[in-house]
């Protein structure tokens, strides 16, 4: 196991400290377990120890004893010129990570002195750097796959610093800074000689850098831009897609020689970025970005699951059926319209943006996946999470997506580019559940914590946190009026209660769906109702259009419908045996519902009878449980999802021309 450790900047040449400090001075590292700084951070232990300082694992007494990195810089044995340059170093590193903030960057949470050392707070992370993941390889190739997936996610690190005002320029991209988790995410580490770009100046104040990895206007030839940083990641990239060490040979990278020809354009992009021409490199991350994106598509389609076609399947002509040879045969219906293939695990959530134009799912896979809604084809494949994807919801103006993870994050991000806009990492668990309010201003999100955060959707501030669930909430909906929000999960209750106004104590409802007994607190006086059957973890809320009526699948096989302001149950349809009810959508117009269930089917239930629901579509296109269900803006056509790893896109009533 490795933690997360900057270095602490050296005098004594031109590179820093590698992130991971080696024992090596007992002048620090003197601190024992139990040992309390600043009356919060509890010692757990050593780290590491180096020259200018030690590194302890320790808990945070004041947060609920989250594990942290506390780094300890000695002021001992050092020249007065070797200490002020020490600090300097540690409090460049607090200011810069302070002012950051990203998935792939870690979080500074405090900077004092304490007994003649200074310190500083940080995450705690577990894993390895990617020289330790290279040296553990021995003369085995890292696999391009994994290759491609590090690259994507050192640009989304390295575009959002290279984008802030002023730039950040890094300046010393290499293995040892790159740390990776067991769930595979990327963190940036060592920020002691990254620096803001300077408009004007001709070149760096001081040359620094790694040898092999250090592009030639790091020596001090010219300022560095973000052109420095291309340059580090593609002597990364070569690395480890030869084995070979830059450091050996500066300057000088070999072709790839990929036999694959679904990886066309590797090669080319990887040298250009190594080019000593500063000019013959990639202008932005931005652009190395979209390069790997269009080789990752190209590779995943053509290299699908096993017996599963690439890209998408347009369906047959009515009345016929397609006979594809699947490991998973996919039965295309009359009123397919087409089947989108690319994640490789479950499907968890999907949803159309608010213009119809696009539809974006999330999968256990740790991917986001962005769809055009009429071709079926793959736009953008965000991989910004470490953890599998639980839910997402599209901002109101169809630009942005906000995606909740099993990573304990809600990551809000540009739905065109996959730019990370908010990494809101309030929760205390992982997180299943997340909506964004009509107006477009907040965001609700909710999970394991069993807490449900409203937050600002421009800041990610939070504003108000309900604390009344007992057990993890599993879903939540906003009002299409912005009143209310609706949450529920494993404690068999459904909350109604206003965002706005809950803190003030307003009146609330519950749906409690516990044993045989249903209860609601309209104001202070609870009342209770029997209803018959047996209720189990509520899976899935849904608004009418109006606000009037919820209604919520359960696995207790049933869909029911409450009216949401006397707590009256208006409807309920489902019996054992079935089918678990996992997800409920209710149509724009708001005269039907589709229910997705573990019988692998999608069925359409007419509301407009008296109350009493028929089945108007029964969709079977899937051949796995049916998790996610969304309706097109217009109502027209449904997006279907599950565990067979498809998107299906069909016509939501076949029989209107």
């Amino acid at each position: 196991m490795q933690l997360l450790t900057n270095g602490f900047g050296t005098t004594s040449n031109s590179t820093i400290v590698n992130s991971t400090i080696t024992i090596s001075n007992t002048l620090t590292g003197l601190l024992t377990p139990q040992h309390v700084l600043k009356q919060r951070y509890s010692i757990l232990g050593p780290i590491g120890r180096g020259g200018f300082g030690a590194v302890y694992k320790a808990t945070d007494l004041e947060f609920g004893g989250r594990l942290v990195a506390v780094k300890e810089m000695s002021q001992n044995n050092l020249s007065p010129q070797d200490l002020a340059a020490a600090e300097d170093a540690l409090k460049h590193e607090a200011m810069l990570l302070a002012s950051l903030k990203h998935p792939n960057l870690p979080s500074i949470y405090d900077q004092f002195t304490d007994a003649g050392r200074s310190y500083l707070v940080m995450d705690y992370i577990e894993g390895e750097t990617l020289e330790q993941l290279i040296a553990s390889l021995g003369k085995k190739k890292m696999p391009t796959d994994k290759v491609l997936e590090i690259g994507l996610q050192l640009c989304l690190v390295l575009e959002y610093l290279h984008t802030r005002q002023p730039p950040v320029i890094f300046r010393d991209l290499k293995p040892a800074n790159v740390m990776i988790t067991p769930a595979e995410h990327i963190y940036l580490i060592d920020f002691g000689i990254a620096r803001h770009f300077k408009p004007g100046q001709k070149n760096d104040t001081t040359a620094l850098g790694s040898s092999g990895y250090a592009a030639p206007e790091q020596y001090g030839r010219s300022q560095t831009n973000a052109r420095a940083d291309i340059y580090s990641l593609g002597a990364t990239l070569h690395q480890l897609l030869t084995g070979d060490d830059p450091s050996e040979t500066p300057f000088q990278f070999s072709w790839l020689h990929l036999n694959d020809s679904t990886l066309s354009g590797l090669d080319t992009l990887v040298m250009n970025m190594v080019s000593v021409n500063i000019n013959q490199r990639p202008e932005t991350v931005s652009q190395v970005k979209q390069e790997l994106q269009r080789i990752v598509t190209q590779h995943t389609t053509t290299h699908p699951l096993p017996g599963v076609p690439a890209g998408y399947q347009q369906p047959p002509q009515r009345q016929k059926r397609s006979k594809t040879t699947t490991q998973q045969q996919i039965p295309l219906q009359s009123n397919t319209l087409c089947v989108c293939y690319g994640h490789n695990s479950r499907i968890a959530a999907v949803a159309w943006s608010p213009d119809g134009k696009l539809l974006a799912s999330a999968s256990y896979d740790k991917t986001v996946r962005v769809w055009d809604a009429d071709q079926g084809k793959v736009m953008l494949i965000y991989k910004g999470h470490f953890a599998r994807v639980n839910d997402l919801a599209w901002s109101p103006d169809s630009k942005l997506i906000a995606s909740a993870s099993d990573d304990r994050t809600v990551h809000v991000w540009n739905a065109a580019t996959g730019e990370v806009a908010i990494n809101y990492t309030g929760h205390k668990g992982m997180v299943d559940a997340v909506a964004w309010s009509p107006d477009g201003k907040q965001i609700a999100s909710a999970g394991e914590d069993a807490c449900v955060h409203v937050w600002d959707a421009a800041t990610g501030a939070l504003s108000f946190q309900y604390n009344e669930h007992k057990e993890k909430v599993q879903t939540i909906a906003w009002s299409p009026d912005g009143k209310r929000i609706a949450s529920a999960g494993k404690d068999r209750l459904i909350h109604i209660w206003n965002p706005a106004h809950d803190q003030q104590k307003q009146p609330r409802t519950l749906f409690e769906k516990v044993s045989e007994k249903f209860s609601a607190l309209l104001s202070s006086t609870p009342w209770q109702k029997t209803l018959p059957g047996q209720y189990g973890t509520i899976n899935s809320v849904a608004w009418s259009p109006d606000s009037k009526y919820l209604a919520a699948a359960s696995n207790d096989h049933r869909v029911q419908i409450w009216d949401a302001l006397t707590s009256h149950i208006v409807f309920t349809h489902g019996t054992n045996g079935s089918g678990i009810k996992n997800i409920v959508a209710w149509s724009p117009q708001g005269k039907h519902l589709a229910i997705g269930s573990n019988n692998r089917t999608v069925q359409i239930w007419d509301l407009t009878a008296n109350n009493a629901a028929r089945v108007t579509e029964t969709y079977g296109g899937h051949v796995g449980y049916v998790i996610a269900v969304a309706w097109s803006p217009d109502g027209t056509r449904i997006a279907s999802a599950g565990v067979d790893r498809t998107v299906q896109i069909w016509q939501a009533f076949p029989s209107v021309p």
